[in-house]
């Protein structure tokens, strides 16, 4: 006989759930609160994003301004200072004070870039002079402060053997190095930026320069630093659309994207839009520089604000400060960095948080607490780091007595600028957690490292989590029971046939007592050979177990082996998942199996329709299955 079964403490709950089927969804059934915290406009300093100081001062103290608005320090160097010699290398001489300095006096990161030309040197040689005595060819240019240079033929072989090698030891070096952010490929043009100033055509045509050729030397530096540099990044310094070819083979090699010219009127080539858009959603980190330093851009009349505005428009997660001094610079270059820094990269928020206020503690099922978040990216760029979420439950002593840990649906990487994402969480308490009041707290992690993210809203603990709201535990009756249960016997409640099959009680043989429901028959296309609506409303956000006896007693050879299913709809019977138990064994046919699975229901679940699977759609099945004692149990509920 079928037994729908009224549980103590659910009546008025489900009454609610059925009244809301039309227009009302089931998490409003569960009374939920809303809490909005406090949005701030705190510098968030997180991985992958930032300012970056160009003129660290070796003094710098804790509290200076700039050191509140960047956490990465950038040094951009010359090949010659660190391979003077063949086989010879200044890397701890020139690096190790860096490191202690930035990273382990003041915890910084630090990135870096080595250039093979500069017309801002000193040196006769920014490629080291041995590179040349090797009988790599070379142009001679004028530097600016009127002294010759000589600049190597960065397109010839030779050249690039011995570049690829010094950048492999570099890559020996840095690679992986706690602290170390990001490295510039500079070994190709003026600056190590995508274009040849200073080289006449008269040199180009000597040298034997072709478009070809230039793109080739480009794959063979981007390929030196993808097996030198497999753990950190590499930024390419971008151009114009004619070689957009060598932009996209860096992106594919893992690569990321750096401009030097944002002006008033955006990055040089606009890159901003065509290049950092579509590839800034393909996992590229875009980085800009400032064209001129404040006192340049005063005499240009360019406005610093407006320059400001057109790199927040395209989605960077970079930006360097080299406009003036870090100590005392002129009062709107410290006021437009410090906007800059609240905007640049990603910035998360929680815009809304939905919960349950209380929740009922019996002393022998643990208890359930739904939470359904809504977060939105409040920065000007994507995110490029699958993140997870940690909720505390935390009583009044600071002890976390429960915890959960959310990975998002759509991952972090896909939460773009300005749109908002849902996060569905479910915290279980134990059900020896005393009643009390808790504080709800959240935590972005890594959760490989559990490196913390910070949050752009108020209630930062200690711990890097934000103080959410508060939910008390109060003393209930306990919710678990039967939903549902069958066994054949008297006037059980009728089970649904797909095309071609019967379903029958029968008493010629059962598990238990005097009959079983036989399924028989051929079924061509479908998933189900028979199936059944339970009456009672599941509860969102709840537990069940789903268990039966299964005899199958004919099946075709080549036929699939059934399985239980429980189908969760939402309140308007529409089909959100499926759970299966496992699968009946065949290679012992004519025995009764025990067939069972635990299901987690989501927030929208509405009703179970329960079925036995055929396993195939489009294979038609000739079968005879029997199915006794079917249960459906509620084992957890908020």
């Amino acid at each position: 006989m079928a037994k729908i079964v009224s549980l103590a403490g659910l009546a008025a709950l489900l009454a609610g759930l059925v009244m809301a089927q039309e227009d009302t969804a089931p998490r409003e059934a569960l009374q939920m609160a809303e809490f909005v915290p406090e949005l701030t406009d705190d510098i968030l300093f997180n991985p992958r994003m930032g300012l970056y100081l160009s003129y660290f001062p070796a003094d710098a103290e804790p509290d200076e301004w700039f050191m509140k608005i960047a956490d990465i320090v950038y040094r951009r160097q010359e090949w010659a200072t660190l391979n003077p010699e063949e086989g010879v290398y200044a890397f701890e001489e020139y690096f190790g004070p860096i490191f202690d300095l930035c990273v382990k006096q003041h915890g910084k990161r630090v990135a870096f870039g080595v250039m093979s030309q500069s017309m801002h040197s000193r040196e006769r040689y920014v490629t080291p002079q041995w590179v040349f005595d090797k009988g790599v060819p070379s142009v001679t240019h004028i530097a600016l402060r009127e002294h010759e240079q000589i600049d190597p033929v960065f397109w010839d072989d030779r050249y690039l053997d011995l570049y690829c090698e010094f950048i492999g030891k570099l890559g020996e070096y840095l690679d992986g190095r706690e602290g170390f952010e990001f490295i510039d490929m500079r070994g190709i043009g003026e600056w190590g930026e995508m274009h040849l100033a200073r080289w006449t055509p008269q040199q180009l045509e000597e040298t034997g320069y072709t478009d070809t050729k230039y793109i080739a030397a480009y794959r063979r530096q981007i390929d030196a630093f993808a097996e030198a540099f497999p753990n950190s990044q590499v930024l390419l310094n971008v151009g114009g659309p004619k070689f957009l070819t060598i932009m996209d083979y860096a992106a594919i090699g893992g690569m990321h994207f750096r401009q030097d010219g944002l002006s008033p009127s955006g990055a040089s080539h606009d890159v901003g839009g065509w290049l950092y858009e579509p590839y800034s959603r393909r996992g590229v980190i875009c980085n800009f520089e400032f064209h001129s330093g404040y006192r340049s851009m005063q005499e240009k009349g360019w406005d610093l604000p407006t320059t400001i505005d057109r790199g927040l428009d395209a989605p960077i997660s970079y930006l360097n400060t080299n406009l003036a001094a870090l100590r005392d610079p002129p009062d709107e270059v410290r006021q437009q960095l410090t906007r800059a820094a609240r905007k640049v990269g990603y910035r998360f928020v929680i815009t809304k948080l939905e919960y349950l206020p209380e929740f009922h503690l019996d002393g022998e099922h643990p208890a359930r607490i739904p939470l359904v978040s809504t977060w939105r990216n409040d920065g000007v760029a994507p995110c490029y780091d699958s993140f997870a979420l940690r909720w505390s439950l935390v009583n009044a002593e600071g002890e976390t007595v429960a915890s959960a840990l959310t990975f998002p649906e759509t991952p972090t990487t896909q939460w773009w600028p300005g749109e908002e994402q849902s996060v569905r969480a479910l915290l279980r308490v134990r059900a020896d957690v005393p009643p009390g009041q808790y504080r709800l707290k959240v935590a972005m992690i890594i959760p490989e490292t559990d490196r913390h993210i910070l949050l752009a809203i108020a209630g930062r603990d200690d711990q890097d989590r934000y103080d959410l709201c508060e939910i008390a535990g109060v003393p209930g009756e306990g919710q678990a029971g039967i939903i549902y249960e069958e066994d054949f016997e008297g006037d059980a409640q009728p089970w649904g046939t797909s095309a071609g099959m019967t379903a029958t009680v029968d008493g010629a043989n059962a598990h238990s007592g005097q009959a079983s429901l036989l399924v028989a028959g051929t079924h061509e296309r479908g998933w189900n050979y028979t199936s059944f609506r339970v009456p009672t409303p599941l509860l969102p956000a709840s537990k069940y177990r789903l268990s039966a006896w299964l005899l199958v007693e004919e099946m075709e050879p080549g036929g699939h082996a059934p399985y239980l299913k429980i189908g969760v709809n939402n309140l308007e019977d529409e089909w959100i998942e499926n759970h299966g138990t496992n699968r009946y064994d065949l290679s012992e046919p004519g025995t009764w199996q025990r067939l069972e699975r635990t299901a987690e229901v989501p927030m929208n679940a509405g009703w179970a329709h329960l079925a036995i699977e055929k396993g195939a759609h489009s294979t038609p099945i000739t079968a005879r299955i029997r199915l006794d004692e079917v249960k459906l149990e509620l084992l957890e509920a908020p």
